[in-house]
């Protein structure tokens, strides 16, 4: 790739200084093919991403939505920088190319940091700027199908068949448990949502947010998808998270905000437990068993706590 990078850097009128391996770069190992961090001659920071020319489509319409809500201000995106009016990459060498600013950020203390109440407002507040600005006229991809939790388990029932079919005996009983929130998904109004928003694909500050990244799985879906996944994974990393300081302000500001319809919060503990299916399948991939084994604790924890967790978030 190193020797690619002068003539891909030009592409968007910016000569390379120098790499930087030093600078550390945030976001999920499988969503490029590779990564870098380069300084152009004037000293500008930028994260450069090489990707399959079959994700070109995909992440043009990813980049047309975050300038749209950088546009209409969400402050925590970072969009990517556009080589030429309409387009947000450019092909070269078999490879397409996107290229954003770098953005710098402070470590997340994986021990401690579901204590800290300012980033449960920090989140919060997040969300609610991200739902302002998508509901403004002309929002990209909102046209497209909401995302059913329930259809992609589905599907993903009969690939865990396939692979672990002891697995599936093991679930079975939490789809059943899922039958209301499967009723409840088939009326639910679409809103924007991040799709992946969790404490590891935000990029902290001392005391805020500084950017959100990781937007491959962007779009319409039920209203507290994005609620769900982030406290899914804070009491992932420990269930005690679940009623901490972290989440209980990020409910508190959600809620003051009238975020979330009765309805919706009624329904959360349920999407919670439905979303760890999709975070199942990143163990069966991995052939993590351990995790799978906590995984299905975890979704059993929060199954059979739904009243007491609708109660402390009320």
């Amino acid at each position: 790739m190193l020797e690619f990078l002068p003539v891909v850097l030009s592409k968007w009128g910016y000569d390379l200084k120098c790499c930087r391996p030093d600078l550390n770069i945030v976001g999920s190992p499988e969503r490029a093919l590779k990564r870098e961090v380069l300084e152009d001659t004037t000293g500008a920071l930028f994260v450069l991403e090489k990707l399959m020319p079959a994700h070109r489509d995909s992440r043009e319409l990813q980049a047309q939505t975050q300038q749209f809500l950088a546009n209409h201000g969400v402050e925590q995106i970072h969009p990517w920088i556009s080589p030429a009016p309409g387009k947000y990459g450019v092909d070269y060498d078999g490879n397409y190319w996107q290229l954003r600013r770098w953005t710098p950020g402070v470590a997340l203390p994986r021990d401690t940091y579901a204590l800290d109440d300012w980033r449960g407002k920090a989140t919060a507040d997040f969300m609610i700027s991200l739902r302002k600005a998508s509901l403004e006229t002309g929002m990209p991809g909102m046209g497209a199908y909401m995302f059913s939790l329930m259809h992609y388990i589905e599907h993903l029932m009969e690939h865990f068949q396939r692979q672990i079919p002891e697995l599936v005996t093991d679930m079975k009983p939490m789809v059943v448990e899922l039958h209301d929130y499967h009723e409840y998904e088939h009326h639910a109004p679409a809103r924007f949502c991040h799709g992946d928003l969790h404490p590891g694909n935000i990029i902290w500050g001392e005391h805020g947010i500084n950017a959100v990244i990781d937007w491959e799985f962007c779009g319409p879906k039920t209203a507290a998808y994005d609620a769900a996944n982030l406290l899914g994974c804070l009491g992932m990393d420990d269930p005690a998270f679940l009623t901490g300081p972290y989440a209980m302000t990020f409910v508190k500001t959600l809620r003051e905000a009238n975020f979330l319809t009765h309805e919706e919060w009624h329904f959360l503990p349920d999407q919670i437990a439905a979303l760890r299916f999709g975070w199942m399948r990143e163990w069966v991939a991995r052939k993590d068993k351990p995790m799978m084994t906590q995984e299905l604790d975890f979704i059993w924890l929060i199954l059979d706590n739904r009243e007491l967790l609708r109660t402390k978030w009320a």
